[in-house]
């Protein structure tokens, strides 16, 4: 089964999320801030996203494109049932990448509120934090894996396409993490200072779709699996959803820990349910 999207599609996606979005701002603002920064905590998160955006950089140093040799040696029959409809000609991806790219402008409108905007710091760092690791998280799994994009499979791809570095680097989508790194994070951040139920549910609910959208209309251009989907969506989520509950105060129940086993130095990070 194949979606397609329009660029029109994707627009209006967008207007939603911004009206899900406003519906969140025009609620009563609190006196104190919900979120607090710790020196060693935010130390150790901003140290960990550094060295693996790093780390991803020179491992894509090393990324050589597929011959076409092995291009003619691929077998879709070699790709599991769930994924094999995702084998498509390559397209453009604007849309796609349109949306990830707005969903960096998303946790932006965190500090339209005035009791956002007083802790405009502590957001700001979180943020710089989740999309630290995110970035690198994805950049060294895609480099590591090298999994080959969908529409190398597809004989009406040009081989121009298939043979670059991008084409081994399906797995998982970075447009999806993004989008859904930075959807979950200006959830999570304005669910802390919103009230009403009503705005926190629409607010939500523009959170999950927004990045499910990005995603589908990867699958569309052939630039990734349903897998690739699916794993992008829950990783980027789930740093957008827990970096901000790391500061949370006053909840224990998601805590990071600086270690040292042997002399060698780590980072335990401790979720009660």
């Amino acid at each position: 089964m194949s979606f397609r999207f329009s660029h029109r599609v994707a627009r209006r996606a967008f207007a939603l999320t911004l009206v899900l979005a406003i519906l969140a701002l025009a609620q009563p603002s609190g006196a104190q801030s919900p979120f607090r920064l710790e020196k060693t905590r935010d130390r150790s998160l901003l140290g960990a996203g550094a060295i693996l955006g790093v780390g991803s950089l020179v491992l894509l140093a090393g990324v050589d494109p597929l011959t076409v040799d092995e291009i003619d040696a691929l077998d879709a029959d070699d790709i599991n049932d769930f994924d094999r409809d995702s084998i498509v000609p390559y397209r453009a991806t604007r849309a796609g990448d349109a949306m990830a790219a707005i969903s960096y402008l998303m946790p932006l409108t965190t500090f339209i509120r005035a009791d956002t905007k007083r802790d405009w710091e502590t957001i700001g760092v979180m943020w710089v934090e989740a999309t630290l690791l995110n970035l690198g998280i994805n950049g060294v799994v895609k480099t590591t894996v090298l999994r080959t994009r969908p529409y190398v499979y597809d004989a009406d791809t040009p081989l121009d396409q298939k043979t670059t570095e991008s084409a081994r680097l399906s797995f998982y989508s970075g447009h999806t993490a993004s989008a859904a790194c930075n959807c979950f994070f200006m959830a999570r951040v304005f669910s802390a200072y919103v009230e009403k139920p009503q705005a926190k549910a629409a607010l939500w609910a523009g959170a999950v779709a927004y990045p499910a959208l990005t995603g589908l209309l990867r699958v569309d251009s052939g630039h990734h699996f349903r897998t690739d989907i699916i794993t992008g969506y829950v990783i980027g989520a789930a740093i957008g959803y827990f970096i901000p509950q790391l500061h949370r105060i006053g909840d224990d129940r998601v805590s990071l820990h600086p270690t040292a086993v042997d002399g060698d130095a780590g980072v335990e990070v401790q979720v009660a349910f």
